[in-house]
């Protein structure tokens, strides 16, 4: 298997490696893997939930002012996304290293895999089916970091390495100007906007692999239900089918919430006694026809509550 350039940002400039994902089928930790297109037999790696927290080790130049705001606003341009419903957020310092802890790490450290010209490096976590477990960063830190817009920018090569943290590998795309984030090299501060080839990567993850959305207050995410409380959606000519079961009577709420977590249609709202129910929803919102893309439902009940992904069609 070839290593997967990638996951290494090198200073000397090359070719662009067009949007394109990461591919491993292993399991375990690594920092190899092949590039393949969105459609790719055999997949690739991604997560199976929709937040992914990482936290700083404060150590060496991790240290230094500006550097959590930094990797804040990185993480902040891959949550902006849309219709693709990942939330990428900062959970704090932690002590934690280049391994495999349970821990997403961005840390400053020499070695690791990084040497010579390499700036960043990423390291996965890959379970069975390609689901990313886990995701460290370490930024080599015999080079100078930099939050004030000099080299070596943090918030340009933390998007970059963020982007590998979701399974995307580099872009094919090659031009002087307008670089996507994830182009194979280093190319300064216009590194920390996204472009459209960018978002076209992470959108394919999340078509390829819905993941229930992380909602508002209106649309908490679900926990574990001891009852076992389920929603099943099922799509056909363009039209959602929602079904459940209760096993003993209660308050039902169902709603569907699109992709930024406001509720759009409340679809049950009332008492219902114990037994099987089957709910349509062919788009119709408060304010109109819902458009073509992914939504959520949730179902809440006494038994629990549980969340299904809707693929509306046409």
């Amino acid at each position: 298997m070839r290593v997967l350039a990638a996951i290494v940002v090198l200073l000397a400039a090359g070719d662009a490696a067009a949007f394109r994902m990461i591919q491993n089928t292993s399991t375990g930790r690594t920092s190899v893997g092949a590039s393949v297109t969105c459609t790719a037999t055999g997949g690739f790696v991604h997560w199976d939930r929709a937040q992914v927290e990482m936290r700083l080790n404060p150590a060496n130049q991790g240290g230094k002012a500006g550097v959590p705001l930094a990797l804040q606003h990185a993480l902040a341009s891959w949550t902006a996304v849309t219709p693709a419903a990942y939330t990428l957020s900062y959970g704090g310092t932690t002590s934690g290293g280049f391994s495999t802890d349970g821990v997403n790490t961005v840390l400053w450290s020499t070695g690791n895999g990084c040497t010579g010209g390499c700036v960043a490096i990423t390291a996965l976590v890959i379970g069975p089916g390609q689901v990313l477990q886990e995701a460290d960063v370490s930024f080599n830190d015999a080079f100078s970091w930099n939050t004030n817009g000099s080299d070596y920018d943090v918030e340009a090569i933390a998007a970059h390495e963020f982007g590998h943290c979701m399974g995307i590998y580099h872009t094919d795309i090659t031009k002087p100007r307008n670089r996507p984030t994830m182009y194979t090299a280093y190319f300064g501060v216009d590194g920390r906007s996204l472009e459209s080839d960018d978002r076209d990567a992470l959108n394919c993850a999340f078509s390829r692999y819905p993941v229930a959305a992380m909602v508002t207050d209106e649309a908490p995410s679900a926990p574990d239900d001891p009852e076992g409380v389920t929603l099943l959606s099922r799509v056909r000519d363009g039209h959602a089918t929602l079904r459940y079961a209760l096993h003993h009577p209660g308050d039902v709420r169902l709603d569907v919430f699109d992709v930024a977590g406001r509720r759009i249609t409340t679809l049950v709202s009332g008492t219902r006694g114990a037994g099987e129910y089957e709910v349509a929803w062919g788009g119709e919102t408060r304010t109109g026809r819902a458009r073509h893309g992914v939504y959520f439902a949730r179902l809440e009940t006494p038994e629990g509550h549980d969340i299904a992904t809707i693929l509306l069609g046409p």
